[in-house]
């Protein structure tokens, strides 16, 4: 005789995700008191705690990192631990902390950062801090020239597609000076970026020069040399007038053929 079986029901978790924050992570509280962030990075997501800011295994989807926070961090968290932990310092502040100081990234960086100053924004959070490259499909907090508003971007967004390199959103962001205005207002503030680095340290432009520092680089992270590394990749990274002309030769040394 068949008899109607009451279904179980899933117990609904006690934690609640916020919204995220500028920095990209997302709060994860339970009964109104904070146990720790939340974050996606590269396809994953991580937790950590307010406390430790340890940043654990990774996880598959949003809801099983909250769910670790509740299960192994909801408890004992101290009211003076409920501020944001800060991120570690990176070797340089261009390069996110996150992201290994290879070849390839420091490229990588060094086209974004070079993009950045021609589209008129500056890698600088609400707090005045650097923002490092974080990768293409990570969040990038930003300030608009036009304005001044920090707001976070994505370099896969900001780089075009499809062999267009018109940065999406084409308005920039919400609340941005007209729309008509921003090719004015843009080239106004940038101007014409330089060919050769007029700066007192010497940054590379020409193909010799970048690929010397490029090969330096690699030798100082592989030699845990971090002051050496730090020397060379400021030279690769930082700020420049012609970071355009710099990152075009690091780009054909990207794509070229490498050395014997």
């Amino acid at each position: 005789m068949a008899t109607n079986a009451t279904p179980e029901t899933e117990t609904p978790p006690r934690y609640t995700i916020g919204d995220r924050m500028p920095d990209g992570r997302y709060p994860v509280t339970v009964d109104d008191e904070l146990i720790g962030f939340i974050h996606r990075w590269h396809g994953e997501w991580y937790a950590c705690t307010p406390v430790e800011g340890d940043v654990v295994t990774p996880h598959a989807s949003k809801k099983e990192a909250a769910a670790w926070l509740e299960t192994t961090a909801a408890s004992s968290v101290p009211a003076a631990a409920t501020e944001q932990t800060e991120e570690p310092a990176g070797i340089v502040p261009w390069l996110h902390p996150r992201m290994k100081p290879t070849r390839r990234n420091i490229i990588s960086a060094a086209i974004a950062l070079a993009r950045l100053a021609e589209l008129a924004w500056t890698p600088v959070d609400q707090d005045g801090k650097v923002t490092g490259y974080p990768g293409s499909d990570n969040p990038w907090p930003l300030t608009c020239g036009l304005d001044g508003k920090v707001v976070v971007r994505w370099w896969s967004h900001l780089r075009g597609r499809n062999g267009d390199n018109t940065p999406r959103p084409v308005w920039r962001h919400e609340d941005c000076i007209t729309f008509e205005d921003q090719a004015a207002k843009v080239a106004e503030l940038v101007g014409k970026p330089a060919a050769t680095c007029p700066c007192d340290t010497k940054h590379p432009t020409d193909h010799e020069t970048a690929a010397e520092l490029l090969e330096k680089a690699e030798r100082a992270r592989r030699a845990d040399d971090t002051e050496a590394l730090r020397e060379h990749l400021t030279l690769l990274l930082g700020p420049c007038p012609a970071s355009s002309a710099r990152a075009a030769v690091l780009k054909e040394l990207g794509t070229g053929p490498k050395k014997s």
